[in-house]
């Protein structure tokens, strides 16, 4: 018996490839395949009987006018859905991102004002403290071990280190900026250099920025080792900028922050860079990108239909398929020129600028004469794509009685089924 997978497989392995994005809305449910039936039933009832030579290279066509027609449908319902629409996906921008850089982390914007104003009157800052600037080439120690306690919040951390002869107080600088690094306790360490001096200074900064909460630093030193402590030979201890807090108003009501990074209804997140004297402004408008590329994949489905129907050329019925697509721009190309696209002179759908991103979803409405055109066109195409092969009258139907055929929806209109299954 023959194995109709392994045919259609072979075939379905010679066509162009399709976009798989749209393939959610090839799972139809049984009502949706209770219509296609009735529909392949329906055409069958008023089809003559045909006779065709079925060769490799038709039905590679006729199966690819199929795919093709139920490509286009598919993207067309991405841009028409109204529950996932691409319209709804927002892109933050602010007026100025050096001041204020806006982003969204997820597509929940329904809480959100159009339009933010903030202004920054300073950014929250972390606790640094620079040691004693020492002589670089020089040492300031005598042999021996060392230590010193560093609190950071509620935990406590000891340093050790052993000096030998010869190590430089930049040597012995870089060592406890290596250990310190390298235990990850909340503090970067680092070395700042006077070149002019040749002298240098140890510099600690607390991770965290803002206010700590029952307490105005984030670490301190605990000199339990008055002898061999190296806090006070370091100069560590000595604190250059204590944190703060950002301080910042939104649509004019004053807010502090312990971070410059601030969230609204968890969706949208601002980083504050700088201190500014006027208001920034942040706003939500439709992401352009994600448009552009489902409108990019329509256009894809859109001339793969055109590409078909001139690869065709050897059937008659290319002729009739190049008609039936292109029909549609040509009747809609006032609709397709306001929403930023043009029809070629080879009849391929293009942009012709900038699209617009209202016109664009105005055109894709469900209630848009457009989309009605697409959906009844590619319906004529996926339901009987044999229509556009060459092929002899047998006999015509018989007009006087409605009865169905049952075997002629196999024949002619069976290769839909790939999909529905």
């Amino acid at each position: 018996m023959l194995n109709l997978n392994n045919v259609y497989n072979y075939y379905s392995s010679q066509l162009v490839s399709f976009n798989k994005s749209s393939d959610k809305f090839r799972s139809h449910r049984a009502e949706d395949l209770k219509t296609v039936y009735r529909n392949m039933v329906k055409q069958n009832q008023h089809s003559p009987l045909y006779k065709f030579s079925f060769s490799d290279t038709t039905q590679i066509y006729a199966i690819s006018i199929k795919e093709a027609a139920l490509a286009l449908e598919s993207e067309s319902q991405i841009l028409a859905n109204e529950k996932e629409s691409v319209f709804k996906e927002m892109h933050a921008v602010s007026s100025n991102e050096n001041i204020a850089y806006a982003s969204l982390n997820n597509n929940d914007t329904d809480g959100l004002p159009d339009k933010i104003s903030i202004q920054v009157d300073s950014l929250a800052t972390c606790q640094t403290n620079v040691g004693t600037y020492l002589s670089s080439g020089e040492s300031s120690f005598s042999q021996g071990d060392y230590s010193f306690d560093i609190t950071v919040d509620h935990n406590h951390y000891s340093f050790s280190l052993s000096i030998h002869e010869g190590d430089t107080n930049q040597q012995i600088q870089k060592s406890l900026v290596t250990s310190i690094n390298d235990n990850k306790i909340g503090i970067h360490a680092g070395i700042r250099h006077n070149r002019l001096e040749g002298t240098s200074a140890l510099v600690l900064r607390s991770n965290a920025t803002g206010v700590p909460e029952n307490s105005d630093l984030f670490f301190h030193f605990n000199e339990t080792h008055l002898e061999n402590d190296l806090t006070a030979i370091l100069g560590i201890h000595h604190v250059e900028s204590a944190p703060s807090n950002a301080v910042f108003y939104i649509n004019g009501d004053l807010h502090n922050s312990i971070s410059n990074r601030i969230s609204l209804n968890h969706s949208l997140d601002i980083d504050l860079l700088s201190e500014s004297d006027t208001p920034v402004t942040v706003y939500l408008v439709p992401d352009e990108e994600k448009i552009s590329d489902k409108l990019d994949d329509f256009l894809d489905s859109y001339n793969q239909l055109v590409n078909i129907s001139k690869s065709g050329t050897s059937n008659k019925g290319a002729n009739r398929l190049f008609k039936d697509i292109t029909s549609i721009t040509k009747y809609h190309q006032e609709l397709l020129s306001n929403a930023g696209l043009m029809v070629d002179e080879n009849g391929y759908l293009q942009h012709s600028g900038e699209t617009e991103p209202a016109q664009i979803k105005e055109l894709f409405e469900s209630n848009s004469a457009f989309r009605k055109d697409i959906k009844r066109i590619t319906g004529k195409m996926s339901i009987n794509p044999l229509d556009y092969i060459d092929k002899i009258v047998i006999t015509y139907p018989n007009t006087t009685g409605t009865y169905p055929n049952p075997y002629q929806p196999s024949k002619y209109s069976g290769l839909l089924f790939n999909d529905y299954a």
